[in-house]
């Protein structure tokens, strides 16, 4: 099963390659930018040890080499990261506004230089819900599920997914449980009726399932 799900890895890890040819693999510990956005993101103590992140069409990992052992764990993000990079590749900067948004709109406090009033603008630095980054990783948590039921026929568990958005590890971006449990229930029903969006089936196909 192993040696089947590495070359499910390294089949999708090359249609990513063809889809973004300056795609690449980053060790978070070798980058100074993610040891500073780790200083700006203290309220993730797990983000230089844990987490993903991409920017762009880079994907900064815990460490090289990632997941050689654990094949299905890297088809599970990679396919996860490449929705986001599909996003990023059809909005283009709009993509990076709107997932930052709403605490982005901080920025807007340096025109209190010509009215005191913009200093209100510092509240969007709060763990306001953040509809926009919730719906860009909805969409990515969805072919996580979709990955595990594809390669393990096995119904993922949404309260991991749901804990990802309710906590720090999203900045809080949408504390909504209830609606939350309802949705995934409902896309799953759909992944596994086989009724796919495109970029569901690229994914599908390249994984060769």
């Amino acid at each position: 099963m192993k040696e089947i799900l590495s070359l499910k890895r390294k089949s999708l890890e090359g249609h990513i390659k063809d889809t973004f040819p300056d795609f690449e693999l980053i060790d978070k510990q070798e980058s100074r930018l993610m040891r500073c956005l780790s200083k700006l993101l203290f309220f993730n103590k797990r983000f230089m040890t844990s987490f993903i992140t991409v920017i762009g069409n880079k994907m900064y990992v815990p460490m090289l080499p990632w997941k050689e052992d654990n094949p299905y764990g890297a088809c599970e993000v990679l396919a996860h990261e490449f929705v986001h990079m599909k996003d990023n590749q059809r909005l283009g900067p709009l993509f990076k506004f709107l997932y930052l948004c709403p605490q982005i709109l901080m920025l807007l406090s340096v025109f209190a230089f010509w009215n005191p009033w913009w200093l209100l603008c510092l509240g969007f630095l709060l763990p306001i819900p953040a509809p926009f980054r919730a719906h860009f990783e909805f969409k990515a948590y969805v072919v996580s599920m979709a990955v595990q039921w594809w390669l393990l026929s096995k119904k993922a568990n949404p309260e991991f997914f749901v804990n990802q958005f309710v906590s720090a590890n999203y900045y809080w971006m949408f504390p909504f449980k209830r609606i939350l449990n309802k949705k995934f229930e409902e896309e799953f029903t759909r992944i596994k009726d086989g009724n796919l969006k495109s970029y569901e089936q690229e994914i599908k196909k390249a994984l060769k399932v």
